[in-house]
């Protein structure tokens, strides 16, 4: 239960960092003689740190406790039970994603549709992307909670 949580948690901090470093990717952006000059924001930094740290960190506590090289995704399972377990819990993920991939593109389509009639400008783009990721997040949530509930059953 530890290495799947670990590995749930570590998606949603993946998910989340990945969503800030599209949605805010530079704090300034201005054109130059030769093109364009732009500023970096945390976001993309603290994601590439991320990258490099979370497989070491990952490893590290592999080797601590003896957790097999092959099943480095929450994925695996080692016995029928744990299979159980992976196939109730993805079919809860798998139902999160599908409905809210369905309120996403409603949420999209009535932000655009209602900016047509009050003239207010909106950045799909930033709308788009942070749905994704809170979405991405949700579906993790609910997968881990979801086998760490079948795991005490």
């Amino acid at each position: 239960m530890r290495k799947t949580m670990i590995q749930c948690v570590g998606n949603v901090i993946l998910f989340t960092l990945l969503g800030l470093a599209f949605i805010f990717p530079t704090s300034e952006v201005t054109k130059i003689e030769m093109g364009l000059s732009a500023n970096l924001t945390i976001f993309p930094v603290l994601l590439v740190t991320y990258l490099i740290a979370y497989p070491v960190i990952y490893y590290i506590i592999s080797k601590k406790y003896q957790w097999g090289k092959r099943d480095i995704s929450e994925l695996t399972y080692t016995d029928e039970r744990e299979k159980i377990i992976v196939a109730e819990s993805t079919k809860t993920a798998y139902k999160v994603l599908v409905g809210g991939l369905l309120i996403i593109i409603a949420v999209i389509g009535g932000v655009n549709y209602l900016s047509l009639f009050t003239g207010i400008a909106t950045n799909l783009y930033s709308i788009s992307i942070t749905l994704l990721t809170l979405l991405l997040n949700i579906a993790m949530i609910s997968y881990c909670v979801k086998w760490c509930l079948e795991y005490k059953k």
